[in-house]
């Protein structure tokens, strides 16, 4: 059929291209390349580790014997010399601020922590703000930046001690209950208490980040940050598949300039075979890319996938939404020249909130803030997909994922074939 002539022509256009070549297949991989081998190497005799990041802590908080001698400075201090952090940071205390800010600046440690007079005063009493201030080595990246998501999840712990007053003290009041501040230290300590168990249970495992640390000895830290590599891979993927989509697309925009186009739908082969084998074209171009980046990422870092048939789904899905995006894009086009608009605007912003989860250490699909947030793109969605993954669900369970991803691709497809259909009639 010349449905199918057209489309193998333009496979073949698309795998000389060497935009395809370098963006499609080289970026992706060499993203995790560097990413892998920044960390050690996943499938080395040496093990796949982070490096510690030396902290200088000064704390300032004493807390006081109005709170029975309960410290929230104190506790983020032993949060972060316990053994569970041993193998993301060091800590070494210092006298005062100015000496852990010069200890940063001679390159002594990475990050300083500087813990305020009264926090544990702002962390149970109403109307009081206080700031812990990381001062950090402008060279680093990495260990600053998981120095901050440890103490911001150690500060959530404790921001809901101002709703668990100002709820308790409404309650109390609508029953004609004084609230005295006995009273409130006491809901203060009650709350105070559920926090530090409350991060216990977290500390064991259950928050992302920390199920990059090894809870089980050196092999399940190795896997732990393979899965790390594994989301990086997965997010450039998606990035980059949307790339390939909307440039394979706008071949019809540059037949269309060049005349070639118009030429083509003169000829006996029907305008339908002649945009369905363009479009045909593009669906296989991403599938290709797809295929080979996931094999290449199994076959050389070790990256488990899952089970065939869910890899399968989450594929598809892949390959329908940015087939479909892309064909979109180019309706809206007026001509090539407007392909800057696309690619450094429109796809780049939406491939950066669909790779939010990745970039914030949360797993997709986790629930969260960001991994809810990054829905709202269909990025977001396929890397929801390749997380999902990535944790070892079935196809039952990507199959919800999936559906979203061919409902945003059929509609998308629909919409841009009929504008097309009707700037060409």
């Amino acid at each position: 059929m010349k449905l199918f002539d057209i489309a193998f022509k333009e496979i073949l256009r698309s795998l000389r291209n060497a935009f395809f070549l370098f963006f499609g297949l080289g970026v992706p991989l060499l993203a995790t390349v560097i990413f892998y081998f920044a960390f050690g190497g996943a499938g080395s005799g040496d093990g796949f580790e982070l490096p510690v990041t030396q902290v200088q802590v000064v704390n300032l908080d004493q807390g006081g014997s109005a709170y029975g001698g309960f410290s929230a400075g104190q506790i983020l201090v032993d949060f972060l010399r316990s053994e569970e952090m041993a193998d993301l940071v060091q800590v070494t205390e210092a006298a005062d601020p100015a000496a852990a800010r010069a200890a940063v600046d001679r390159q002594e440690a990475g990050v300083a922590v500087i813990i305020p007079a009264g926090l544990t005063e702002v962390a149970f009493g109403p109307g009081k703000e206080a700031t812990i201030e990381l001062y950090q080595d402008p060279t680093l990246t990495l260990g600053p930046s998981i120095v901050k998501a440890i103490v911001s999840q150690f500060v959530d712990g404790f921001a809901g001690s101002k709703i668990a007053l100002e709820v308790a003290t409404e309650q109390l009041a609508a029953y004609n209950v004084p609230v005295d501040d006995d009273l409130r230290q006491q809901i203060a300590l009650a709350y105070g208490q559920w926090a530090q168990e409350l991060g216990a249970s977290q500390q064991g495992g259950s928050n992302a980040l920390f199920q990059l640390r090894a809870p089980a000895g050196e092999e399940a830290g190795n896997e732990g940050l393979l899965q790390m590599v594994a989301l990086i891979m997965a997010g450039m993927m998606v990035f980059y598949a949307f790339y390939t989509a909307v440039a394979s697309s706008m071949t019809i925009l540059q037949e269309h300039e060049a005349g070639t186009l118009a030429r083509l739908f003169t000829t006996p082969t029907s305008q339908g075979a002649i945009l369905g084998g363009k479009f045909l074209a593009s669906g296989v171009t991403v599938a290709l890319q797809v295929a080979v980046l996931l094999t290449f990422s199994h076959l050389v870092f070790g990256i488990d996938w899952g089970e065939p048939a869910a890899i399968a789904l989450v594929a598809l899905g892949t390959v329908v939404v940015a087939t479909g995006l892309g064909i979109l894009l180019n309706s809206l086009l007026k001509n090539t020249r407007q392909a800057g608009i696309v690619y450094g605007g429109v796809l780049t912003v939406m491939g950066i909130g669909g790779m939010v989860g990745v970039f914030s250490g949360q797993m997709p699909g986790s629930g969260s803030g960001v991994d809810l947030a990054s829905l709202v793109t269909p990025q977001g969605w396929a890397v929801r997909g390749y997380g999902l993954l990535l944790q070892g669900m079935g196809p039952l369970e990507v199959l919800p994922t999936t559906a979203v991803l061919l409902g945003l691709g059929v509609v998308f497809f629909v919409v841009g074939v009929w504008r097309f259909n009707r700037r060409f009639a």
